[in-house]
């Protein structure tokens, strides 16, 4: 192209020097044609003789360019005709895969495809489709050749097939996948997500702590989502240092979290039972005391109803001192029932589980009561408790619970039973 113009402006250049010097010299030019004859032109004549030769001239060489560049034009239309037909083929093909016609979508995705704009999105589709027919070696080439399309396609093939393969329950090809695209691409906010799932989905809860901040940042889960890998994440890196017996690195982990987190409830309940788990129950009371002063909360209530006490009688102190505060807490009566039962003050017991079971009714609550009253040979009020018990289970409605007199054979347990009635009732 540069040469044909180069040859054309010197021709033009040529030309123009011709007339100039014709123009400057007007006379009669005589032209032989050998043995043919001769031809006088004037300057005039000459001038057009010599427009007409270039013409002739610049239409000679079009043709010739034309002739040598119909090859090419003729592949251009070509190209052009199976770039059209390859762009309708991908929209037939996804057509056919979002109505649920995979074998078909496979098909139409792959027409044409090496005269596709966006080949990267056929070997995509084709790959979704070859997934959804359960082909998953054939999906897996299929990524192996959209990668193959440029450096940039791998971030959005690994999104692509991981996804693939956590549907297909292929959890650690999933996660070496995740791996190394937060290694192509780190902080990738689907690909954290992503990966967080695979850590949930195989238990692997340390990673998963790890991730959270991370999480937490990027905003890309539900708050209930969120919450839900905070607490098994936590409750999972505890469990396993008190298993391990590790309670160095269980008091470090405390020690090491946000103050934030240490004030709730939640974090607190599996720290007390990891400190549980290696038997400090020392430690676990003081921690459960120490969040009850700070932050009353009905799960840690519930909790120190049940946890061994160091000194009975000054948890059941401490727990009718919140009573003068919380009395309308059905937590806190079923929590004073449990210390007195564990005191073996049976006749208080017996009056805080009616009382918290009369004012919410509880699954554990109600099999406790029934229990305590099969100790004390009470088994009229017992089955009463256990059917009462059950249909709350089934039904989930609760009933007012009224015990039946009983006429105790024992005067023993008469005597201690009244005993503790009228003590509470001083108190």
């Amino acid at each position: 192209m540069f040469l044909y113009a180069l040859l054309l402006l010197t021709i033009v250049i040529a030309l123009f020097w011709l007339a100039s010097f014709i123009l400057s010299h007007a006379e009669t030019v005589t032209i032989t044609w050998g043995t043919w004859g001769s031809y006088t032109l004037g300057s005039t004549n000459l001038l057009l003789a010599l427009l007409l030769t270039f013409i002739a001239f610049y239409f000679f060489i079009w043709l010739i360019k034309s002739l040598f560049g119909m090859k090419k034009n003729i592949q251009h239309y070509r190209s052009t005709r199976l770039s059209h037909k390859a762009g309708q083929s991908l929209t037939q093909g996804l057509m056919q895969f979002t109505s649920g016609h995979w074998e078909k979508s496979e098909a139409l995705l792959l027409q044409n495809i090496n005269h596709a704009e966006t080949p990267l999105l056929n070997y995509l589709a084709a790959a979704r489709a070859a997934h959804m027919q359960e082909s998953y070696d054939q999906r897996d080439q299929y990524l192996k050749k959209a990668v193959a399309k440029g450096e940039n396609a791998r971030i959005a093939v690994a999104v692509s097939q991981a996804e693939m393969q956590l549907g297909s329950k292929q959890v650690e090809q999933a996660r070496a996948t995740l791996v190394h695209l937060l290694e192509l691409s780190p902080a990738h906010p689907y690909a954290t997500k992503l990966l967080a799932n695979v850590y949930y989905k195989q238990e692997d809860w340390s990673h998963l702590f790890e991730l959270l901040p991370e999480l937490k940042k990027q905003k890309q889960l539900r708050a209930t989502v969120q919450k839900k890998y905070a607490a098994v994440a936590l409750k999972g890196i505890f469990q396993s240092a008190a298993l391990k017996h590790q309670p160095e690195k269980l008091h470090l982990l405390w020690k090491n979290l946000p103050a934030a987190t240490q004030s709730k409830p939640q974090a607190v309940l599996h720290y007390i039972d990891a400190l549980i788990l290696i038997d400090d129950t020392k430690l676990a009371e003081k921690i459960l005391l120490g969040a009850l002063n700070k932050n009353w909360d009905t799960d840690l209530v519930e909790r120190f109803g049940q946890i061994e006490h160091v000194s009975l009688n000054k948890s059941i102190q401490q727990a009718e001192k919140w009573l003068q505060q919380y009395d309308n807490s059905p937590e806190l009566l079923i929590c004073l029932a449990r210390l007195y039962r564990s005191n073996m003050l049976w006749g208080k017991a017996r009056y805080f589980y009616e009382s918290a079971l009369n004012m919410a009714p509880d699954t554990k609550g109600y099999l406790e009561f029934a229990e305590l009253l099969m100790h004390l040979d009470d088994d009229d009020n017992a089955a009463l408790c256990y059917r009462k018990g059950l249909r709350y289970c089934v039904s989930q409605k609760g009933e007012t619970l009224y015990l039946k007199s009983k006429n105790l054979a024992d005067p023993s347990k008469a005597e201690k039973i009244e005993k503790d009635v009228d003590i509470f009732y001083t108190i």
